[in-house]
């Protein structure tokens, strides 16, 4: 739906201010013309009003495993999944408290004197922890959220050699364990009138009087700090411009991994621990895609054969009930037979209505994982004929082919021990289509499928025919893949050994396991000093 909105650029005491006419949305475009009309060519304002308000923001609550996961992902992109396995492995070194728990609370019998003088002794924390030791009492923030078998997350004070995104999880416990206990922050809007030919124009700004808790749960804070010029009622307002601007209502932004699991937590379903896996689980059966999650046609379809014909399978309020049920098991305020007893005959009622009906949805499903198959296969148009390019399986793995084979045989090296996804894009370089590559523990990858992309052309400087260091019998010869040119060794597959080249087409030396692992203790050795 269109609108349209005023804006106001100008200047305060030769400061640049920025204001938008106090209708804010204008949904008649009959009404904003009529005020574009009446300001333009003005180059005065007037202040009318200017107020001036402080309010205490306070610190943030103990993390749970929810708000941990999602803080993870705002601040450093890593996914819930991993966040949780992460945590999991500092609580087994002792280095934080159990993760897995929906609790906002610390209660004082952990110690957090004994806590924060442990934390002081990591070179980190030694200057926030005596601010704290400092004060009179040590009181956290607790939030409402309980948890009868575990508090919230905290650090234990244990010191560990850590490294990755290891150390940016326990910063950010570490962090936001000692921001609980902080004063509040205090922060002040300023929100000034300007009148334009008696048309109100609004300014408004935040900034931040007293940081308090903010320094202590740094860099993690992200608020938006806008400065007004310093105003009084009466002054005038030099302009610069009076835009009006054409817009349309946008729908709801997409969920990401983070506000899907809050979302999941809000509507009872699911568990603390088993959030993240759900959202893991629905990508890899593809049905969702991308970091702001859209529903892919084989998610939709699914949910549209089921809901037609066993509706019961997909409905939130019964998952719910149970969810709710198994929470009451284990406050030992409902006894286990007479939740199964009423779980047996549900999914027994399900069961029989999904048999009544299984020739119809099977048929449904055929054809949703056909369309399905077909498109994660299609990887682009070919540009040797009119035919399409699709993914097939090889002898030696996937690689990209032709569909009009073999009339047409135009086929593309796929790279191996990875999964290959297609995407719509196109190289910018050549045209050819582009194919996502993920590796466990790495960053996806987007490679153009052509090995004579101009952009992975580089001057080689080494020389063919050199003995292969690994097997001695072969020789180094120069070989192309998606990711560019390599050093390969001919007697391939009995030896697999290659060496990667740099943009200046020199051998790029790789890091041995003994190097590595002298890395490692040096690493070690240097945090226990």
């Amino acid at each position: 739906m269109p609108f349209w909105q005023i804006e106001l650029n100008g200047k305060a005491k030769k400061q640049k201010l920025d204001a938008w006419h106090k209708e804010d949305k204008f949904w008649e475009k009959e009404k904003a013309d009529a005020v574009m009309k009446k300001v333009k060519g003005e180059k005065k304002g007037t202040v009318n009003s200017v107020d001036k308000r402080q309010f205490k923001q306070t610190p943030p609550t103990p993390f749970d495993l929810t708000t941990l996961q999602t803080e993870a992902y705002r601040c450093f992109g890593i996914r819930p999944k991993e966040t949780l396995s992460i945590a999991q492995e500092l609580y087994t070194n002792g280095i934080i408290s159990y993760p897995r728990t929906s609790s906002q609370q610390l209660p004082a019998a952990i110690g957090y004197t004994k806590i924060l003088k442990a934390l002081a002794k990591q070179k980190a924390y030694k200057e926030l922890t005596s601010r704290l030791l400092a004060l009179k009492t040590l009181t956290p923030n607790n939030g409402k959220k309980t948890d009868p078998a575990h508090p919230a997350i905290y650090p234990t004070g244990i010191a560990k050699s850590l490294e990755g995104k290891h150390t940016r999880i326990y910063d950010l416990i570490v962090k936001r364990f000692m921001a609980t206990f902080a004063e509040a922050a205090v922060r002040e809007t300023i929100t000034a009138e300007i009148h334009v030919k008696e048309e109100p124009f609004i300014a408004k700004g935040t900034r931040t009087v007293e940081k308090n808790w903010h320094e202590f749960y740094a860099p993690y804070v992200k608020l938006e700090e806008i400065e007004l010029p310093a105003m009084d009622k009466g002054d005038d307002i030099t302009i610069i411009k009076i835009t009006m601007h054409d817009k349309e209502t946008q729908p709801p932004k997409r969920y990401t991994q983070s506000s899907i699991i809050k979302e999941l937590e809000k509507r009872g379903l699911g568990t603390k621990a088993t959030r993240a896996d759900i959202v893991e689980r629905l990508y890899s059966r593809n049905y969702i895609k991308g970091d702001r999650i859209e529903a892919t046609d084989l998610g939709i379809h699914i949910i549209g054969i089921l809901e037609k014909y066993v509706p019961k399978i997909v409905d939130e309020a019964l998952t719910r009930h149970f969810e709710e049920d198994m929470e009451e098991i284990r406050a030992r305020k409902l006894k286990k037979d007479k939740v199964l007893k009423e779980a047996k005959s549900v999914v027994t009622d399900i069961c029989k209505e999904f048999k009544k009906k299984e020739k119809d949805i099977g048929e449904g499903l055929k054809k949703t994982f056909t369309e399905t198959r077909a498109a994660m296969q299609t990887v682009g148009k070919c540009h040797a004929c009119d035919g399409t390019l699709v993914i097939k399986k090889g002898k030696f793995g996937l690689f990209v082919a032709c569909d009009k084979y073999p009339e047409c045989k135009a086929t593309f090296k796929l790279p191996s021990g990875c999964l290959i996804k297609v995407t719509e894009k196109e190289c910018e370089h050549c045209k050819h289509p582009m194919v996502k590559a993920i590796r466990k523990g790495k960053k996806p990858q987007e490679v153009c499928i052509n090995p004579e992309c101009p952009a992975k052309k580089v001057e080689v400087k080494i020389e063919e025919g050199r003995k292969c260091s690994k097997c001695g019998k072969g020789e180094m010869v120069l070989r192309k893949s998606v990711y560019g040119a390599f050093m390969a060794c001919n007697k391939y597959p009995k030896c697999r050994n290659t060496e990667s080249i740099d943009s200046d087409g020199n051998i790029v030396k790789k890091k041995t396991k003994k190097k590595k692992a002298k890395k490692k203790k040096k690493a070690k050795k240097k945090a226990k000093k």
